[in-house]
């Protein structure tokens, strides 16, 4: 398993891509980026934004649950995938 995480952050918003190597991903990195996002100091007028870049099974519950701004498989953002 490997994860890491990047903070993007410009004038007006904070950019959170979570990068998650798992054989199964679940429900559960909805509430492990919500905790990091919660955890982040922001000023009031920046807004938030998170991505979930990933490479295994994505349950069916983390795109549907519509908490994500962007999903993308590792493959697509490599272009290995057509």
């Amino acid at each position: 398993m490997s994860e890491y995480e990047i903070l993007i952050q410009s004038r007006r918003t904070s950019y959170i891509v979570e990068i998650k190597r798992k054989n199964e991903i679940g429900r559960d990195i909805i509430e492990e980026v919500d905790a990091k996002v919660r955890c982040l100091k922001t000023r009031p007028n920046v807004s938030v934004r998170t991505a979930l870049v990933y490479d295994g099974h994505l349950a069916p519950i983390v795109e549907a649950d519509g908490y994500f701004d962007a999903i993308v498989p590792i493959s697509k953002l490599l272009g290995l995938e057509g």
